[in-house]
């Protein structure tokens, strides 16, 4: 289970809580940040508000809406990763039909829907990109609707891969739309009977690891998704976790490009700052220029009106010329 160890990290914006998890061995490094957490079985948590909270007769969480699926966003706070891990706990009601597309008039898709289960995606809608998916199927007989693993059930679309589990909690033949099945839980690698026994087989159920080509930033989402009417199937979820692995490499490079932006706003503050005030203290008046700077042009013309007193005195004509204006 988890660890009771908790660190804090808090860089930035970016304040999340390092734990050390059972996640399968298989998964790469020992540090993961708990972003997404859903317990039903403790009294004191309640469904996010765009589920269906179920109180009986087992407490969980099912699909509210009539629209294909129901989402609740889990914020990875800008975080850089790369490896998402992630585990759920849920039970059958009524009878999906895992990846078979029963209602014509929604188109299969990642966007809309393409699975009555448990989806896992990151980004915003419109641009989803697949993690994990956890699929509810018919019964654990060979069936179109029921889950691939039983030789019988429609295959995931593309986009999906090898990246889901799948099981069914009604042993059958034979459904009820209205039953809860309580003795079965999904994606627990238990209880796998009849043509389902291969769906138990994945090494790692119920935890899910799923590595990116390349770093993401994305929030995640976690959708509850059916394609026929609440009355006819649904899925509960009792509880999930989810856990992402920062890329600390990514994180100290925007750490580092932030701190060279930061000094070279400073930078360019002070210069402007200084330029401000050599401008504000000079005087853009003539009589106030600094005599230093025309000293040499005031020099030139004291020593030229000097001259000009020593010609006057020296001078016949200019003497009797001045003579003249002054009478």
């Amino acid at each position: 289970m988890v660890s009771s160890h908790f660190l804090k990290l808090s860089l930035g914006h970016l304040a999340m809580v390092i734990v050390s998890a059972s996640i399968p061995s298989t998964a790469p490094g020992s540090e993961w940040v708990l972003v997404g957490y859903l317990n039903m079985t403790d009294p004191t948590q309640q469904c996010p508000d765009s589920w269906l909270q179920l109180s009986s007769p087992i407490r969980s969480c099912g699909k509210k809406s009539s629209n294909p699926c129901d989402s609740v966003t889990i914020t990875t706070s800008g975080a850089a990763y790369q490896t998402v891990c992630g585990r759920f706990r849920g039970y059958q009601i009524g009878s999906p039909d895992a990846f078979r597309k029963i209602n014509d008039a929604i188109e299969k898709n990642i966007e809309t829907y393409y699975v009555d289960g448990v989806t896992v995606t990151y980004g915003s809608p419109g641009s989803r990109h697949h993690v994990y998916t956890y699929a509810a199927g018919y019964e654990e007989t060979s069936y179109s609707s029921s889950c691939p693993c039983t030789g019988g059930g429609d295959p995931p679309p593309l986009l999906v891969g090898s990246d889901y589990y799948c099981e069914s909690g009604d042993p059958g033949p034979g459904n009820d739309m209205r039953t809860f099945y309580t003795s079965d839980v999904l994606w627990d690698g238990k209880q796998c009977g009849g043509d389902e026994s291969t769906c138990c087989n994945p090494p790692d159920l119920p935890w899910f690891c799923k590595t990116f080509p390349s770093i993401v930033y994305g929030d995640l989402e976690v959708r509850i998704c059916t394609d026929q009417g609440n009355d006819d199937e649904n899925v509960a979820i009792q509880s999930f976790e989810l856990y992402i692995q920062p890329n600390y490499a990514a994180v100290a490079s925007g750490v580092a490009a932030l701190f060279i932006v930061i000094i070279v706003v400073v930078l360019v503050a002070v210069g402007s700052y200084c330029i401000f005030k050599r401008k504000s203290n000079t005087t853009w008046s003539p009589m106030a220029l600094s005599p230093v700077t025309y000293s040499n042009n005031e020099v030139d013309f004291d020593q030229r009106n000097g001259m000009l007193e020593d010609v006057n005195k020296t001078s016949p004509i200019l003497q009797s010329k001045s003579s003249n204006a002054i009478a």
